[in-house]
């Protein structure tokens, strides 16, 4: 369950109900709006919104694009072990491919310590990484927790 704290600071709300977009009850940015209207104590003096106007001229066909789905997702954390079970002569090559992985390579080491989370895309691209290696094996992450692509 989504709690107003989850939000990230600076989130963009989106106050469009169900009349003026079909996606409204599915989309994080109007369940972010509709945690902060039902808070009647952290009501904030200026906030970042989603233009309603923006919102109101979107046809059946066009999807907004600042729509982010409220359904969980399955992160991975830490893959202290995740080179373990590579033969020592693939090991290296093997790496440099994981950390292409990552936008940047202090996030492959902050992903690897379990200090930031890796998003299901990036467990996907880890994946491809062993299969193209031949490896037999699926690449083993220390723990999983669900979470929200904010």
């Amino acid at each position: 369950m989504i709690q107003l704290q989850d939000v990230p600071h600076g989130y963009a709300y989106c106050f469009a109900d169900s009349t003026t977009c079909s996606k409204a009850s599915t989309c994080l940015h109007a369940v972010a709006a509709n945690l902060l209207a039902e808070s009647p104590n952290a009501q904030p003096s200026t906030l970042h919104t989603i233009n309603p106007l923006y919102v109101r001229n979107l046809t059946g066909a066009s999807a907004c694009e600042h729509y982010r789905s409220s359904e969980p997702v399955r992160y991975a954390r830490g893959m202290k072990r995740i080179f373990d079970d590579i033969p020592l002569k693939q090991a290296h090559v093997i790496r440099l491919r994981v950390m292409d992985c990552f936008s940047c390579e202090s996030f492959f080491y902050r992903s690897r310590r379990g200090t930031r989370l890796i998003t299901p895309s990036e467990q996907q691209a880890i994946a491809r990484v062993f299969r193209a290696a031949g490896l037999s094996t699926a690449p083993t992450f220390d723990s999983y927790e669900n979470g929200y692509i904010w």
